[in-house]
């Protein structure tokens, strides 16, 4: 199948370029509305959606800047994998076609690891997008039960669409295993977590049965389908359980880092910082260049009482993703307990230029301190 089909590949490039931003030069920023906040993600992902179906080079731009702006997020990041194919309906049908010669382009290799990085964000994240590629072949599209699911849940009706899909497993429970996977994403959307744990426990167990690794991609590994059911799990309010699940996904596959740092958040919340540390280092040697996987290290760093470890974790995020807001207010609190006010200072001023408007709580931190620090001169 496609994904398996240039897998190599994409490992390869997705160790090398997790944040896309550093490998090609940097769109400009779309134009906003009035007044919008041009600090927020979530505004810039409601532009690319606006601009999806007419103008989708312009979404996708959109789009790479609400990935820049809060790379913990993986609706923009699938939403760029989209906007590719919508630019041009011909490589829309040439990546179903898994036409060899398309498949090995770099830019369509680049484009495949957007995806591999928003399932490892969130396993969950809402597939809209692509049913509205699907949609766009019109009267070539080829309707069947699948399809007819696959398009309800685009369009929301989350509960039209987990009945759909459960008519095809109910059909043939072995062969139709994978649309357990899409009936939990239906369940997802709809709320119903419990159910949602159901059809992913029920996935594992035949792909064990079936001694398979995975059902066709890489979104279906059972690596992956262990790291969603212990996010299930885990919203659920079971950690025990979720800790089994990620535990089980890093024994189906040692690299599958989002794992470790489920693992690690976990520990903190524990308030197990050794163990925060000893998971969150795994996972930024693992993605070495996540800005994301450093932030968190540096979190649990500044737990486990390591200050100047977890200023260096800081500014390798800020090096890694210098849009990211986050990792300038940690970093500034870390100066500042550190007693280097200058330097917190600076952080505090940076975090500044970068917040979103609804971080307000933490907007108001920075600049309290920043005129405490100032009086204090």
């Amino acid at each position: 199948m496609r994904t398996l089909f240039i897998l190599a590949a994409l490992v390869t490039a997705a160790a090398a370029l997790p944040c896309r931003g550093a490998a090609q030069p940097e769109p400009p920023r779309p134009g906003l509305p009035r007044g919008a906040d041009p600090n927020d993600w979530e505004v810039y992902f409601d532009e690319g959606n606006r601009l999806f179906e007419r103008f989708p080079a312009r979404a996708g731009a959109a789009f790479y800047w609400a990935a820049r702006l809060d790379p913990t997020r993986a609706e923009p990041l699938f939403a760029q994998w989209a906007a590719f194919y919508a630019r041009s309906e011909g490589t829309w049908l040439a990546y179903l076609q898994e036409d060899a010669e398309f498949m090995r382009r770099p830019d369509v290799i680049e484009n495949e690891t957007l995806v591999m990085r928003a399932f490892r964000r969130n396993p969950f994240v809402h597939r809209g997008f692509e049913a509205a590629l699907y949609a766009g072949l019109g009267r070539r599209l080829r309707w069947d039960g699948a399809t007819t699911a696959f398009m309800d849940y685009g369009k929301g009706d989350f509960r039209r669409a987990a009945d759909g899909f459960g008519r095809l497993v109910r059909a043939n429970p072995v062969r139709n295993a994978r649309f357990r996977q899409w009936r939990a994403l239906a369940f997802v959307g709809a709320g119903q977590l419990d159910s949602a744990a159901v059809e992913l426990t029920e996935l594992l167990a035949t792909l064990r049965r079936e001694d398979t690794a995975a059902l066709a991609y890489y979104y279906e590994s059972k690596a992956l389908q262990e790291y969603a059911l212990g996010m299930l799990h885990e919203a659920r309010g079971r950690p025990a359980d979720a800790r089994r699940a990620w535990e089980r996904a890093l024994e189906e596959d040692l690299s599958m880092y989002p794992a470790r740092a489920a693992l690690g958040r976990l520990s903190l919340r524990e308030r197990k910082a050794g163990e925060a540390v000893e998971h969150l280092t795994h996972a930024v040697e693992a993605a070495p260049r996540d800005a994301v996987m450093h932030y968190e290290h540096g979190n649990a760093l500044i737990a486990g009482n390591r200050r100047d470890d977890a200023i260096a974790a800081y500014q390798r995020a800020i090096q890694l993703e210098p849009h990211f807001a986050d990792p300038y207010l940690r970093l500034g609190i870390a100066f500042d307990n550190a007693g280097e006010p200058e330097k917190a200072a600076f952080a505090y001023r940076a975090y500044l230029d970068r917040a979103p408007r609804r971080q307000a709580a933490e907007i108001r931190r920075a600049h309290e301190r920043l005129a405490a620090l100032a009086q204090a001169r």
